[in-house]
């Protein structure tokens, strides 16, 4: 009974010892909002909300205690090689954070995308220029 527990214990070892020399297939993952720099470049201070919406996007992430904070985050994880293992990988990853006071933008943090890395689309769809419920209304120019 001793050997036939060593000797299957042994041969689940050298079983899962295999699968270390192939790996496990890893879709490539894209997530989140891919921010250009061409983009990030229209944003300046001084914009309303819906204007960098336009430019931008809808944020990723609204800090639900800071709502004067919009964070675009980006990772892009991706097979280099085409080879079933976990070695030939290689991760992007793109954090903007965009700080309102006044509902107006104020400061612009993080790094943007040096070019558009998603494939296909085209122009980014528009939000309406309508003014969201409950929000101020916009000051004239």
């Amino acid at each position: 009974m001793k050997l036939f527990t060593l000797v299957s214990a042994l041969v689940a070892a050298i079983s899962l010892s295999a699968c270390t020399q192939f790996g496990v297939y890893r879709l490539d993952v894209q997530q989140g909002n891919l921010v250009t720099q061409e983009q990030l470049g229209k944003v300046k201070p001084g914009m309303s909300r819906i204007e960098v919406k336009n430019i931008l996007g809808t944020p990723l992430l609204q800090d639900a205690f800071n709502g004067n904070r919009w964070d675009y985050a980006y990772r892009d994880d991706r097979n280099t090689e085409r080879r079933l293992n976990p070695f030939g990988r290689e991760s992007q990853q793109f954090t903007v954070t965009i700080l309102f006071e006044s509902e107006k933008v104020t400061r612009i943090l993080g790094e943007a995308s040096p070019v558009e890395i998603l494939t296909g689309g085209g122009d980014r769809r528009k939000t309406p220029n309508a003014i969201p419920p409950n929000a101020p209304p916009e000051p004239k120019k």
